[in-house]
């Protein structure tokens, strides 16, 4: 069986498959067992298994010459050798089904717990958004609409402005493309002092809370390198937002 016994015990083994039918019945049970392993798994058995199963199986019926005497006298032993035979087998096979088995129960778990985190950020960023619409729709709100440069005149962006509450949200409806190693840049603009660089982000289509400064007269937005900037680049300024 499978290349693993000796000659004497594949003897062993041929004469006891002609005398017993229930072990000639199980030995091809464990055969099919590992066949249906094999397809299971996906991976070819190596092609010397299935010419040695069927060479072992009893061609010929025992010989009816044989004395009642021989049988009964190796018949112990035999039966012994045989049941440890497919005993080991069958758990092996036994073995095999349950390693496969836990592996597909692994890759199915995987899977699962990737969907779940999918389904949990969908879940974090809807709830996000309905924080924010909340937010935007509070009473003391403030909308005030981006006047664009002549750059960048189709450019839509509403400021929802609240100075009770100190918070301010960009909805941002349409702004121009950047490339990869670009950001849009939020700025304080106050009278006599240097403009004070806030917020840095790339999104589009969508509402962001942005940093609320006291006493900012005016909030502008510009075009700059994607880790921001310290100076706002006045040839890429897309629009102000008039505060106060």
């Amino acid at each position: 069986m499978l290349g693993q016994l000796s000659l004497e015990e594949q003897r062993e083994v041929e004469d006891m498959q002609a005398k017993h039918e229930e072990i000639r019945r199980e030995i091809h049970e464990i055969s099919l067992s590992m066949e249906k392993y094999a397809q299971l798994s996906g991976i070819k058995p190596p092609e010397n298994v299935a010419t040695q199963l069927f060479e072992n199986l009893p061609g010929k019926t025992p010989n009816k010459q044989q004395t009642t005497g021989e049988n009964n006298s190796s018949s112990g032993v035999n039966t012994w050798k045989i049941s440890s035979i497919l005993f080991a087998l069958s758990a092996l096979v036994g073995f095999m089904m349950y390693f496969q088995q836990k592996s597909d129960y692994h890759i199915i778990e995987k899977k699962l717990d990737k969907q779940q985190k999918f389904c949990d950020s969908i879940t974090s960023s809807r709830e996000a958004q309905y924080a924010i619409l909340n937010q935007i729709n509070n009473p003391g709100n403030k909308i005030i609409n981006l006047t664009p440069t002549a750059s960048f005149e189709k450019v839509v962006v509403y400021l929802h402005h609240n100075s009770e509450n100190k918070k301010n949200f960009l909805q941002l409806v349409n702004l121009p493309d950047i490339n990869q190693n670009q950001a849009y840049q939020l700025w304080s603009l106050k009278e006599g002092q240097a403009p004070q660089p806030l917020d840095v982000f790339v999104n589009k289509n969508t509402i962001i809370p942005v940093n609320f400064v006291d006493n900012t007269a005016t909030y502008a937005i510009t075009i700059e390198d994607k880790n921001g900037s310290l100076v706002p680049s006045l040839d890429q300024l897309i629009g102000t937002m008039q505060v106060l």
